[in-house]
């Protein structure tokens, strides 16, 4: 029998996987080597801690249903030939209804109008694209930055990070973290970019934590702040809880359509690796077991935020790791992030 870990919550693993595939589940970050003895594959998230050190030689497949993989030691698993899948996209849409969510409340909090708004996306793979793409619809302006697309021929209206910085009333990050090369993402926005934003902009960060440094973010106070990932998570301190106008559990992309798709992503290269098929299932009758209707408004405004409300769970977060002792923040944040509830999206977009 092929045998599978996995994490947990990957959403329609269950459902998907037929009888012929053993399951294994864990919980948390790190995985026990007793249980990775003798499987197959092994199915993760992005919190999860991988070392090739502590892989039995009988795995031979990893997937992570996320967008990135920079939690995984790639090269490493490259030299014991083991196969890396991800789920690229796969949450597109749910990060997109994060980040208009909070620009459309910012804008109301501050008694501007988010048709007059200009909203500057570093980062242009498939969140940055849809990003574009719906905030445009919102009448939103939208400039562009992505040097390595620009640099391929594939981003013409390409703007440097420091033009961008300076046009824009609004930032939304959407990048991999990149470590070394000549197209680094650590501390991307560095305090030189920092200092070029005008005051009163809204900076949003739903990609990486490292792309920002924490030092840097106390130093320049005068934009407002979202930020779902952290540079030293899940530890937040708490200047930079009092820093921010929003915080969350590093949950933008956490829509039950998101999951599910990251899942079915998957576990469709792992069926073609290993010889299976997967259960055919209702997909919106399962989406909306585990997570309700889709909300449908009026508008396209209130049904972003009627799908999206971030004002409980940023209350949730501040109130569970303010002023608690470092050694216990780890925790508060990984349990405030697992009870997060699903939600839908705001738009039918393809499972």
């Amino acid at each position: 029998m092929t045998v599978f870990v996995a994490d947990e919550g990957l959403l329609g693993l269950r459902e998907l996987v037929p009888s012929t595939v053993g399951l294994r589940w864990y919980s948390g970050r790190d995985i026990s080597r007793s249980l990775l003895e003798g499987a197959d594959a092994l199915l993760v998230r992005s919190t999860a801690r991988v070392s090739t050190r502590h892989l039995p030689d009988s795995i031979r497949f990893i997937g992570t249903a996320t967008i990135g993989t920079d939690h995984l030691p790639l090269t490493s698993l490259a030299a014991r030939n083991i196969a890396v899948a991800s789920a690229p996209g796969c949450n597109a849409f749910a990060v997109t209804d994060y980040v208009l969510s909070h620009i459309i409340t910012w804008a109301k909090s501050r008694g501007r109008r988010v048709d007059e708004l200009t909203l500057g996306v570093v980062g242009v793979g498939a969140v940055g694209m849809l990003l574009n793409q719906r905030a445009r619809e919102l009448g939103i302006q939208v400039l562009l930055s992505d040097q390595p697309r620009f640099d391929l021929g594939n981003l013409p209206d390409h703007l440097p990070l420091k033009d961008l910085a300076y046009k824009s009333d609004v930032i939304s990050l959407h990048v991999p973290r990149v470590t070394e090369g000549a197209y680094t993402t650590e501390r991307l926005l560095d305090a030189d970019v920092l200092s070029g934003l005008k005051r009163q902009t809204l900076l949003i960060n739903a990609s990486r934590g490292q792309v920002l440094h924490e030092h840097d973010l106390l130093e320049q106070t005068h934009f407002d702040l979202v930020l779902d990932v952290f540079p030293n998570e899940p530890v937040i301190g708490d200047a930079l809880i009092s820093r921010c106008w929003r915080i969350s559990p590093h949950i933008a992309g956490h829509s039950a359509e998101g999951k599910y798709r990251g899942t079915k992503q998957i576990l469709t290269k792992a069926a073609s690796m290993f010889g299976f098929g997967l259960n055919e299932i209702d997909d919106e009758a399962f989406l909306e077991s585990v997570a309700g209707l889709r909300p449908v408004c009026d508008t396209q405004v209130d049904t972003i935020l009627t799908a999206c409300p971030m004002t409980e769970t940023d209350r949730r977060l501040r109130d569970s790791v303010f002023h608690a002792f470092e050694l216990e923040k780890p925790k508060l944040f990984d349990e405030i992030r697992k009870s997060y509830l699903l939600r839908r999206e705001s738009e039918i977009y393809p499972v």
